[in-house]
């Protein structure tokens, strides 16, 4: 086994050294191996119309579960997806799926079926044809990280403080790496163990998200996933999802060896006082102030173009450009949420959610081009 030190790009070539690897154009490839009713509510509405969340749909389902995942796994995303984002420059991407893509826990309503094998196909293939990068995310956990549909189900937070759990959870993180670990280029992963969580439902999406004793658990967990990626894949990257917390909160657990970057979510559409006209003097500040104190390399792992008033079909394109240049400028980059997104949920302003989160769909309009290094957008 390769033993590595301290992973560095001389020690550990070909893998991403996030200390100084930036990414000009990502996309996550959310709604596929993680569903939310918001990416396709009319779907979903002709599957299981009563269902709240992934798991309620497969419990209500029953056995007709495996039929109706098995087909949206491939269907919804495909290599005609990633050669469509290919050709703006896309040279990452953020995939979150659920834990029981990788491992089967008892009484989990969650599907365990063949969504590794479509993992494999996509990303094999972006790799090959396009030389991407790859962030495989666990963005739920056994027992539920946040009480929220993305965190395994609502009401579910019985991750936390809960030691069956948390070994359920390992078993997730060593099934992921050994499953990285057969990739025919497993220097193109990072690995991301865990995503919003939360034990203070109330603070969510604010610095309150978390209690003290949440801080430490989710710092016991994201340990533990690290010794676990030193032992089989010393030069493999975390990315710790920030919770909402910010860099400097996480940055005195972990030491440069760590090969730890961070991922932080930044929206407008809950930023009080976010008109669209205002948002491009906003995301360049807020990039700039989002670098904490620099120990950890800093990226936007989820971002979109909903703001909380005045939504314009007009200031679609600046307000894209805008973030896309400033999470180049100041961060490590960013990727997209998401690749689809077809919520026909009002903005206030003009037009649909879908209109404001959907990559392809501002593909189609030409909202988003190519990176055009003669361009500025923070000064």
């Amino acid at each position: 086994m390769l033993s590595v030190a301290c992973p560095s790009a001389d020690s550990c070539p070909g893998w991403t050294d996030w200390k100084t690897y930036k990414a000009k154009n990502g996309v996550n490839l959310g709604g596929w191996l993680e569903l939310e009713r918001v990416f396709y509510p009319e779907w979903w509405d002709s599957v299981a119309p009563d269902a709240a969340d992934e798991w309620t749909l497969c419990e209500s389902l029953g056995a007709e579960c495996s039929r109706v995942l098995e087909n949206h796994y491939a269907t919804y995303i495909t290599t005609s997806d990633i050669d469509k984002v290919a050709a703006v420059g896309v040279e990452i991407l953020r995939i979150p799926v659920t834990y029981a893509a990788f491992i089967e826990v008892p009484g989990s309503q969650l599907y365990h079926g063949s969504q590794l094998a479509y993992l494999r196909e996509i990303t094999e293939y972006a790799i090959s044809e396009y030389n991407m990068r790859i962030i495989l995310g666990l963005h739920s956990l056994p027992g539920g990280v946040n009480m929220l549909d993305i965190g395994e189900a609502l009401g579910h937070d019985d991750w936390f403080y809960n030691q069956t759990n948390l070994d359920y959870s390992y078993q997730a993180v060593e099934a992921v790496l050994d499953w990285i670990s057969d990739a025919s280029k497993p220097e193109a992963f990072t690995f991301s163990p865990i995503n919003e969580a939360s034990d203070n439902i109330a603070g969510f999406g604010t610095p309150d998200t978390l209690t003290n004793n949440g801080t430490v658990w989710v710092v016991e967990y994201v340990r533990g996933a690290i010794d676990r990626v030193k032992k089989k894949l010393p030069c493999l990257p975390i990315m710790m999802q920030d919770c909402f917390m910010g860099e400097e909160h996480w940055s005195p657990y972990f030491g440069e060896c760590d090969n730890v970057a961070m991922d932080v979510h930044i929206y407008y559409f809950a930023a009080a006082g976010i008109y669209s006209q205002y948002v491009p003097v906003a995301i360049c500040g807020q990039a700039e102030g989002t670098v904490g104190d620099g120990k950890l390399p800093i990226f936007v792992g989820e971002w979109a173009l909903q703001v909380l008033y005045n939504n314009s079909f007009a200031m679609r394109e600046e307000i894209f450009n805008t973030q896309r240049y400033a999470w180049y400028k100041y961060l490590h980059g960013g990727t997209f949420w998401s690749i689809k997104h077809n919520s026909i949920a009002p903005v206030d302003g003009e037009g649909l959610q879908r209109d404001y989160w959907s990559y392809e769909g501002l593909l189609d309009e030409g909202v988003i081009t190519p990176w055009d290094d003669n361009e500025v957008y923070c000064e």
